[in-house]
């Protein structure tokens, strides 16, 4: 079997991270749901914000989700794995520094933009994503898709063969 998984979120912990910082570069506290909005409307300041993470080496300190390295670890010896992120490709060194320390296996490595990942799940019986626009579209190429459930996608999803999850236990479950 063919599984694809998002790194942000769903294997490391980013958003609560990242947070405190992402606040301190905007100059005031802001929601996830903000956050969500902030990035796709203000390019050039999240460009400079990206910037500014990757020369302190940010995406290289990030916690684990709980138990999303055991679960992967346990999966890669009998299936394919394929990490399929939209982190741009200026972290790509630290991303696979990061996978490395944590002793994340994976067969394939994909950094894309956002809403393309579809283009990487050619064959994914199951893909893990937090980005609930990018499950719409992942729902039309995988068998299933589960839904990391996070403050920022709580909208109701449209297809059936999107399932929202809680934590790894539970992904591991209805694995």
């Amino acid at each position: 079997m063919r599984i694809c998984i998002d790194i942000d979120n769903v294997i490391a912990d980013t958003f609560n991270s990242l947070i405190p910082l992402y606040n301190r570069f905007m100059g005031r506290e802001h929601t996830a749901q903000e956050v969500t909005e902030t990035m796709r409307r203000n390019r050039w300041k999240l460009l400079r914000y990206y910037f500014m993470a990757w020369r302190r080496q940010i995406m290289t300190k990030i916690p684990l989700i709980d138990g999303a390295a055991e679960a992967i670890r346990d999966w890669s010896n009998d299936h394919d794995i394929s990490l399929v992120t939209s982190r741009l490709p200026l972290f790509k060194r630290q991303t696979r520094q990061w996978l490395s320390q944590n002793q994340i296996p994976f067969h394939e490595l994909h950094h894309v933009k956002e809403l393309t990942k579809h283009e990487k799940a050619n064959g994914c019986q199951l893909f893990i994503e937090d980005n609930i626009r990018e499950c719409e579209v992942l729902a039309d190429h995988c068998e299933r898709v589960f839904l990391v459930d996070h403050p920022w996608n709580r909208q109701a999803v449209s297809k059936p063969n999107i399932v929202r999850v809680s934590n790894w236990q539970e992904i591991r479950q209805k694995f």
